[in-house]
């Protein structure tokens, strides 16, 4: 696990709302950890987080945070059991998964990991257009699926603020998704996101990558 990842955060801040105490084995990709021998046992796709628990191995953190509320969860807050509640829950989710989590892997992770200097305007438009639509998701609830918080939130919190140190949310233009992150920032769990993103920040910043 890597806190400067979105993802882990994402595994972290949901340990924290359950009350639950991890384990955690740091994976430092800028070593190529996650490509040893020993986690390729673990994970053949060497992607991180990967959770091992008793024995059950499983990763991608969409399918850990939900694996751990359904396991662990004291009631179904996190993720609803009502059909359609978990369906947008799901869709939210899978709009961390397959859009927002795309700017990590092609923009992130080569300027973190590769000294790769990034052509952002080429980018910016695209995250600006995300911004845009989680705008309108946050139109009529609080929290991204409804009136509390739930593991799609908890997902997409790092993923966004993460964005927001290359591409800065405008109060303005963006002002349910900055209202969003202030309510997220006063969750007991979001310590769990300020350090990986204060780490993310910081080694941007000593690799002359973040415009903040």
């Amino acid at each position: 696990m890597s806190e400067i990842s979105p993802s882990c955060r994402a595994v972290l801040m949901t340990a924290r709302v359950l009350g639950l105490t991890l384990k955690v084995k740091k994976i430092d990709l800028g070593k190529n950890e996650q490509l040893t021998s020993n986690y390729l046992k673990i994970n053949p796709q060497h992607t991180i987080p990967t959770l091992i628990d008793n024995g059950f191995v499983i990763s991608d953190s969409h399918a850990i945070i939900a694996f751990l509320v359904g396991k662990y969860g004291n009631d179904d807050d996190l993720y609803s059991r009502d059909v359609m509640e978990r369906a947008l829950i799901d869709q939210r989710l899978h709009f961390d998964s397959s859009v927002v989590n795309n700017f990590t892997r092609t923009l992130l992770n080569p300027m973190l990991y590769e000294n790769t200097n990034i052509d952002m305007k080429n980018h910016v438009e695209s995250i600006h257009k995300t911004y845009a639509l989680m705008e309108k998701y946050l139109r009529s609830f609080p929290w991204i699926a409804g009136k509390k918080v739930t593991i799609a939130d908890l997902s997409l919190i790092p993923s966004i603020t993460s964005l927001n140190v290359i591409v800065p949310i405008s109060s303005e233009d963006y002002p349910n998704l900055n209202k969003w992150i202030g309510r997220a920032e006063g969750l007991s769990c979001y310590v769990e996101n300020q350090n990986g993103l204060n780490q993310l920040r910081d080694l941007l910043q000593s690799r002359c990558c973040c415009p903040c």
